[in-house]
């Protein structure tokens, strides 16, 4: 369940691009790795990287140009000089070439089942036009005639007129098989004709449901006749679950295999699994047992910390949700079996999101009209079960669990940290469990205070916090003022707290990539590479890191700016940026005692990057990228070889 927006499936780069960038910006410098070299590494006892930068992140050994890899642990950190001496002859020394050498990078908020997806279904990255994208559809069902459903994602709300599809689009390209694609932010469907028949979604059916949307979780959409469009909002989008395709075990596999793969070779070797998104319940049972399976027999490459959904309205009472997490823990334990995969948290909703008009804000922040029934209480999920989520917290607390709460909206952070505040007088123990707010687009003054004291991290998203094309056509229409839009997604507020801050890409909802994820969160631009990617030479919308061009709605109906976001002060500096994106995120998933920092006896998940990032000017910290990657002291990514294979 995406949470941003744009930020997004469709406004990603695909994973062979990436890698292909990545290749470019590698410095042969960094170690004279081939094929050869990686038959080496893979013999080797130990491995020396000397002639860097280490970024320790945390730690003593200040200056320090060397590290040293045995036994999957970080043997040393100082001098070259001191760990050449630690050769046993049998080394692989890799010269970094200047670099900086630092941890390995979380990801502290992803959907790790998205390589399904990724895999296997339509992808609309990127696209904005909507005859552009019939003509892939079309050729993805041209290409896989026998396939009897059709799923896929990437649309974007900004890419229809008020942000809703219509189901005669698809019905165009698809006409006699059912199709369900969800957009980009992950909380809507856009569906054909056949899809609305095959889960018997008429008029009446429409009707009823969204008469009871507050139990549903979710809208039908309908004409103004009451007759479906094919979109479904939210936890309508379910309704599709039961005709979607069955991907077995294997297939499961194979797509974590090469979604891990291509991880390393953005940084990530560690994350956090926010749960599978809408993919039926048999396909959810094979991705579970698959990452189980394949962190048994040592084939996951990675630490995985996942997640189970508890949704307020799947439940009239303590008791039946209380049944369902005592299930939920029992069957946890069989499948954390390894260290390499566990399911260590429990996941809310505190509301939803901002650009489907469903996040819960305060009053006065949306514009009027948005609202379908004119209340702001329609927003809030959770309204009449705060004891529900009190007792869900205090759930957590009594065995263990993280907390990980999805919040947008300034109101939803109020109502979570109230809750929070009251199961915390009864279990103490609860501050010392790891409570995260992720994506955190709106929090007020107050509330941020609250999270200091409550010991709550803040998990946020610096791919999101740019001016780009939603800003003006889907935000500001959603919003009571600009004064109000622009509060959002605050960083540097919270470090001044001392609040935890880590940063996350919500993948499916953006495809993650270290440039742009430093880049964005020390500027709050959005990176030239990722402009030229969504806009092209499109005259409607200059980029500019200027902050000084009018930001005015009425100096931008011509050509839109893709500028700075205000607050211009909550950009982050390069110190802040290395440690949410490193050791920030491994503590919200109990790993910092193990991961997120170059010391001696933690884990040698240790990357060398392609440049100094210390002498790097600001322009080109959008395009650092790992050269090489290990986990676990084996080499998992290796760019030379990466832009070879190319």
């Amino acid at each position: 369940m995406k949470e941003k927006t744009k930020k997004c499936w469709c406004r990603f780069l695909t994973p062979m691009l990436i890698l292909s960038l990545i290749a470019v910006f590698s410095l042969t410098g960094c170690g004279s790795s081939g094929s050869g070299d990686e038959e080496q590494a893979q013999e080797a006892s130990m491995t020396i990287i000397t002639g860097g930068v280490v970024e320790q992140i945390q730690g003593d050994a200040e200056g320090a140009t060397a590290v040293v890899l045995q036994d999957g642990k970080i043997a040393f950190v100082g001098s070259d000089e001191d760990a050449l001496a630690m050769d046993d002859g049998n080394a692989q020394v890799i010269d970094a070439g200047g670099n900086t050498i630092m941890p390995t990078m979380t990801e502290a908020h992803m959907h790790f089942a998205t390589a399904i997806q990724a895999k296997y279904e339509i992808s609309l990255a990127d696209i904005i036009d909507v005859g552009e994208m019939q003509e892939i559809i079309k050729a993805f069902v041209e290409e896989n005639p026998d396939l009897e459903v059709y799923c896929g994602a990437g649309w974007m709300v900004s890419a229809f007129e008020n942000g809703s599809p219509t189901k005669d689009v698809l019905d165009e390209v698809c006409p006699d098989k059912p199709m369900m694609l969800q957009d980009a932010d992950g909380h809507s469907y856009w569906v054909n004709s056949a899809a609305l028949e095959a889960i018997g979604c008429d008029k009446a059916f429409a009707k009823e449901y969204n008469d009871n949307y507050k139990k549903n979780g979710g809208r039908i959409v309908v004409d103004k006749d009451g007759e479906p469009t094919g979109h479904l909002k939210e936890a309508a989008g379910n309704l599709v679950d039961k005709i979607k395709p069955v991907y077995t075990v294997e297939q499961c596999k194979e797509a974590i295999a090469e979604q891990q793969e291509w991880l390393a070779g953005l940084g990530f070797t560690s994350a956090f699994d926010a749960g599978i998104l809408t993919m039926g319940e048999e396909t959810s049972e094979n991705y579970w047992t698959a990452m189980s399976e394949m962190a048994q027999a040592g084939e996951l490459k990675c630490k995985v910390r996942g997640s189970f959904w508890v949704q307020p309205y799947d439940f009239d009472s303590w008791d039946e949700c209380k049944e369902y997490i005592d299930g939920w823990v029992e069957k946890s334990e069989g499948l954390s079996t390894t260290d390499y995969y566990k399911i260590t948290t429990i996941k809310i909703m505190a509301d939803q999101v901002l650009e489907q008009g469903t996040a819960y804000m305060g009053e006065g922040m949306y514009a009027d009209g948005v609202l379908e029934d004119g209340d702001i209480e329609s927003n809030n999920i959770w309204a009449g079960k705060g004891d529900l989520m009190e007792q869900v917290f205090e759930y957590g607390a009594e065995k263990g669990l993280n907390i990980h709460i999805h919040q947008i909206g300034d109101a939803a952070a109020t109502f979570a940290l109230d809750e929070l505040e009251k199961a915390e007088k009864n279990h103490p123990e609860l501050a010392e469990n790891r409570v995260s707010f992720a994506h955190c687009q709106f929090i007020t003054e107050e509330d941020q205070q609250r999270m200091k004291e409550l010991g709550v991290s803040a998990i946020v998203a610096p791919y999101w916090a740019v001016m780009d094309d939603y800003y003006w056509g889907v935000y500001l229409p959603l919003m009571s003022s600009q004064e109000k839009l622009d509060t959002q997604y605050p960083m540097q507020s919270l470090e001044k707290k001392d609040i935890n801050v880590a940063f996350h890409s919500d993948y499916v909802v953006t495809q993650p990539d270290m440039g742009w994820l430093y880049y964005s969160a020390m500027t709050r631009v959005l990176p030239q590479k990722i402009y030229d990617i969504w806009y092209e030479d499109d005259p409607a919308y200059q980029r500019s890191t200027d902050q000084s061009l009018s930001q005015d709605p009425k100096d931008n109906e011509e050509v839109q700016l893709i500028g700075p976001l205000k607050p211009w002060d909550e950009a982050l500096n390069l110190d802040q940026v290395l440690a949410a994106s490193t050791l920030n995120g491994a503590k919200t998933i109990n790993l910092d005692e193990e991961i997120g920092s170059v010391e001696e006896g933690k884990s040698a998940d240790v990357m060398v990057l392609n440049m100094n990032v210390r002498d790097a000017q600001t322009e080109d910290i959008q395009n650092v990228a790992p050269a090489k990657t290990w986990f676990e002291g084996e080499l998992v990514y290796d760019a030379d070889t990466a832009e070879a294979e190319e």
